[in-house]
């Protein structure tokens, strides 16, 4: 198996492969715009997951109702950030998450 598509599902499975949070009451603390920029940075504007460029990147929280910290975040390009909140929201049943992607039924 070439080396991207391995790297490409260990870190699908690092974003899927969670504990659910139970507290239906959670709240999460806004993502302070000085961190997501050293993310990009850091990154180099490159998407975590797929590894392209964007130009619009999102950030997202590894573990979904985790806290807005560094260790807890990464950049995606937003079709990988869709991507992992369908597949979230349809195999895992995560509250807060985007239920569709573009193309799907």
């Amino acid at each position: 198996m070439p080396q991207e598509i391995k790297q490409f599902l260990e870190r699908i499975e690092k974003l899927v492969n969670l504990k659910k949070c139970e507290d239906p009451n959670y709240i999460r603390v806004q993502i302070n715009e000085n961190l997501r920029k050293e993310i990009y940075k850091e990154q180099k504007g490159k998407c975590w997951l797929c590894n392209c460029k964007t130009k619009v990147p999102t950030t997202h929280h590894i573990q979904p109702e985790g806290e807005s910290k560094k260790e807890n975040l990464v950049m995606l390009c937003p079709l990988c950030h869709q991507f992992v909140h369908w597949i979230l929201k349809k195999y895992l049943n995560y509250r807060g998450t985007a239920g569709r992607l573009p193309f799907s039924k």
